[in-house]
């Protein structure tokens, strides 16, 4: 099972927005990033450097606004891993070509400032800039996404823009926790580490300073700080694969109880229905019965009516009340 992935972050300051989009530029140093294949990103506008994606953002940003305001909203949208690798070419375009265009649908084309496919990682995803910029030209973050309600809504509306090229929807209501997808996807990719060997040589003091006459070498006390950074590193990625495979199944248990919270609202939903049901049945079934079962339901019937004109009649006498009081005034 595929899902579409989708990610918004606000961005309230010109410093913020230029950091992102250093990053986005590779501009600054990515390790999640192959530097050879950088130049396959492909660029979605005029901006090409964060000079000129920061010209854009002065050029659309209202001269009166809250200092407060959201200047941008970062977005990155992508897919499980597991459907690049079996997506054709040419649904992995469309899928980029939907997503800019609900971008554009949303906050209006001119506000989309900058969007680029970057290929140079493992897992390909648009990532884009857009300004919060209402009909009205106002600074508004919130009546873009100030709310869960809205958000939810969006990931709705963006996994139908996609779901025809094998792409869903993640359980709406779930309970699971947001991972950083960067974080997340760097550690599904390291390889295996291999098993660690402790070699004699690594028990040996090391000299730290040659003297003429005497060396300078490590304590016992250093020697076992060493050889423990060095199987700390050694075994650091295996230990964050594990914790990717436990976070996993917690996202499994998660979704369980997801699954059960909604399995329970819907039973009872249908056992109040179920009682509704049958107390028309049963009723249905004294008027068909007639004789003293039908004579039960025209008494209750009465007895519903006699007590409605009687409220009614309370109302307008209460309502009469005060027009006699203005009267004796006179």
């Amino acid at each position: 099972m595929a899902y579409a992935i989708m990610r918004a972050k606000k961005l309230a300051t010109a410093g913020g927005v230029a950091a992102s989009l250093k990053h986005h530029f590779r501009e600054r140093p990515t390790p999640n990033a192959d530097a050879e294949r950088t130049p396959e990103n492909e660029h979605y506008g005029p901006s090409t450097s964060t000079s000129q994606a920061m010209g854009q953002l002065r050029d659309l940003l209202p001269e009166k606004r809250r200092k407060d305001a959201v200047l941008a909203v970062e977005y990155l949208m992508t897919a499980s891993p597991e459907w690049w690798k079996s997506a054709s070419h040419v649904q992995q375009d469309e899928f980029f070509a939907r997503s800019l265009t609900w971008l554009k649908d949303k906050y209006g084309a001119e506000n989309v400032f900058v969007a680029t496919v970057h290929n140079d990682e493992k897992t390909p995803h648009l990532a884009a800039f857009v300004v919060p910029k209402t009909i009205d030209g106002r600074l508004s973050a919130k009546e873009f996404i100030g709310n869960r309600d809205k958000m939810r809504a969006d990931q709705t509306s963006f996994a139908k823009a996609v779901q025809d090229l094998g792409l869903e929807r993640g359980i709406e209501g779930s309970k699971a926790r947001h991972q950083r997808i960067q974080q997340h996807y760097g550690q599904l990719e390291k390889p295996p580490v291999a098993m660690a060997r402790l070699k004699p040589e690594h028990l040996e003091p090391q000299v730290l300073e040659k003297g003429f006459f005497r060396s300078t070498v490590e304590s016992q006390d250093s020697v076992a700080d060493r050889v423990s950074n060095l199987f700390d590193r050694h075994y650091r990625p295996a230990v964050e694969q594990a914790s990717v495979t436990v976070q996993e199944a917690r996202r499994a248990r998660e979704m369980a109880r997801t699954a059960s919270t909604l399995s329970e609202q819907v039973k009872t939903a249908q056992e109040a229905h179920k009682q509704g049901q049958e107390g028309m049945r049963s009723l249905l079934q004294m008027i068909r019965a007639g004789g003293p079962a039908m004579e039960v339901v025209r008494q209750r019937i009465t007895e519903n009516l006699e007590r409605e004109e009687a409220r009614q009649e309370e109302a307008r006498q209460a309502k009469r009340a005060p027009q006699r009081d203005r009267g004796m005034s006179r």
